[in-house]
């Protein structure tokens, strides 16, 4: 029974379609995403009735020694037997939909909000959705898009296209299709159904000014792209440079403070992507000798105002070591004007010592007290890798509530959580637990709506030995 009179808009479609690409559009565009998919993780591992009925259907291996859920293993099984497929939706998407209509409730100031699920269709739609949008390509799109992303073997790709309802199920009850094939144009599509809904030109909304929720949107990335050494192996910097490049690209990132980068590693990288430009210094000679700590942005969106680096160091305005650190470290800085809002604001880009303790621990109080110098109290963001978990003591020092310098850590605000694997080292293998190391905070009034880590791999193996992960953050 639904206990809210904003239309629930169901937004479908099989593996590889677009559907989450068409939910971001539209959240860009300031409708609120219930993300199916996301609400299914934190059930199977916070619903006590969920997990001992996986227990029971799959054994007890389908939950690790702390009781958190084991996706791995249950993809085994599952690609061992196809069958249990259903059995296990019919377990966990009752209670997703439960989450769903106490989140339907609390929305308000919207015209309609989204539900996102691959397994909705007009035949077993629920009763909680109004409408249904279907997004529909050919399964030619659908399989580059999921080998892009890496989600699965090609094996595991027919597996999983098979399990789900077919291309003419989906579209059987549509009310809306949305074509998302390699030629397709989307935004004549959003802005018909937009309107069909709402009985209000989009377009028209925005030329106004009535609807600007583009506007004051920043998508930031922290990504170390590991230092370019032959001892690697197979995961050289050559065999990784197009990956790391595509995955920045996909995700549309404005900003990406980069970690471990050698000269040519950046040259590598900005060959790849002529939307961006970079700047920063190598940290051993102030030019472009050592591993640098650059920031690329989209220069289509904004202008950059001025730029500096500090080291991290007692004396941090020249070329030096920094108390008992292994290696010479940076702080790479903007400043910022997003071209259409005009909206100006920094961005600062680091990488802690991996050794030196007293490091990391001064580290963090200069980098407090360089951010309050510079920026004063403009908006900041702050992305690096800090080698330090959420409970050493750099992080806690950056984020101490009794400072008034603090920063926020972006995953601790974001509106719809965390998604993604939780720590963020996975040394070219597996994620590493307890590996929690890159961060992006945020200072100054910015809000966070999503925060994720990024764990694409391409024929099983990772762009590089960090995740990289990203935050979209609007400007106060």
């Amino acid at each position: 029974m639904k206990n809210s009179l904003i239309p629930f808009i169901g937004v479908t479609g099989g593996i590889g379609s677009g559907k989450s690409l068409i939910c971001r559009i539209f959240s860009c565009l300031g409708i609120p995403v219930f993300e199916a998919d996301k609400e299914a993780k934190i059930i199977l591992n916070e619903n006590k009735r969920v997990k001992e009925s996986i227990k029971k259907l799959l054994g007890n291996d389908s939950y690790t020694g702390d009781n958190t859920y084991n996706p791995t293993w249950v993809k085994a099984k599952i690609k061992e037997d196809p069958t249990l497929i259903p059995f296990i939706n019919s377990i966990v998407h009752p209670a997703v939909r439960q989450h769903a209509v106490q989140w339907h409730s609390s929305q308000k100031n919207t015209p309609f909000v989204l539900y996102e699920s691959a397994l909705i269709h007009g035949e077993n739609k629920p009763e909680i959705i109004d409408k249904l949008i279907v997004v529909s390509a050919n399964k030619a799109d659908r399989i580059n898009r999921i080998n892009m992303r890496n989600l699965a073997s090609k094996t595991d790709i027919h597996t999983i296209m098979k399990a789900q309802p077919s291309e003419e199920t989906y579209l059987k009850h549509a009310d809306f299709i949305i074509e998302n094939n390699q030629n397709d144009s989307i935004w004549p599509q959003i802005e018909k159904i937009y309107k069909a809904l709402t009985g209000l030109s989009l377009v028209l909304l925005l030329l106004l000014g009535y609807s600007n929720p583009m506007f004051g949107q920043i998508k930031a990335m922290t990504f170390n792209i590991r230092m370019d050494t032959p001892s690697d192996g197979v995961n050289q910097w050559k065999f990784r440079t197009k990956n790391c490049a595509a995955l920045i690209n996909y995700h549309q990132a404005d900003f990406i403070g980069m970690q471990e980068a050698f000269i040519h590693q950046i040259k590598d990288i900005a060959a790849e992507l002529p939307n961006y430009k970079w700047f920063g210094k190598g940290r051993d000679d102030g030019q472009e000798s050592g591993e640098f700590s650059p920031l690329f942005y989209n220069k289509t969106k904004f202008t950059l105002l001025k730029e500096k680096t500090f080291w991290l160091s007692d004396s941090c305005e020249k070329v030096g070591f920094g108390w008992d650190a292994a290696c010479r470290r940076v702080v790479t800085w903007g400043h910022f004007k997003e071209n259409k809002s005009g909206k100006k604001f920094y961005v600062f880009n680091t990488h802690f010592d991996h050794l030196g303790k007293i490091a990391r621990r001064e580290s963090a109080k200069l980098v407090l007290k360089k951010i309050n110098e510079i920026a004063g109290k403009s908006p900041v963001i702050l992305t690096g890798d800090f080698n330090a978990t959420p409970d050493d003591e750099p992080i806690r020092i950056m984020v101490n509530p009794a400072d008034s310098h603090k920063l926020i850590d972006a995953e601790k605000i974001s509106k719809n959580g965390h998604y993604g694997p939780y720590s963020t080292f996975n040394a070219f293998k597996t994620e590493q637990a307890g590996k929690h190391i890159d961060y992006i905070f945020v200072k100054n009034g910015l809000t966070c709506s999503q925060h994720t880590t990024h764990s694409e791999s391409w024929e099983s193996k990772f762009p590089s030995d960090h995740f990289p992960v990203s935050a979209v953050l609007y400007l106060p």
